[in-house]
């Protein structure tokens, strides 16, 4: 098993010396740090299915279904 380490500061601490709190923290901020990563790649997978889906619709856009045209104000 290898052991856990939390680096700060170019320091190397051992997380199992640390005290029962600090090991706690670690432990939830290893799961935060895993959420976030998983919340940016959905995002990242997201936006980049809503940019497809774009490129895909407007592939089948008809100027019969035009209801209103942009005006340009000066």
């Amino acid at each position: 098993m290898t052991a856990k380490t939390y680096t700060k500061d170019d320091v190397i601490y051992e997380v199992a010396l640390l005290s029962p709190e600090a090991q706690s923290i670690f432990g939830v901020l290893v799961v935060a740090k895993s959420k976030l990563d998983q919340a940016t790649l959905e995002e990242t997978l997201a936006r980049s299915a809503a940019l497809h889906l774009i490129s895909e619709l407007d592939k089948h856009l008809i100027d019969d279904a035009i209801i209103e045209s942009p005006t340009n104000e000066e």
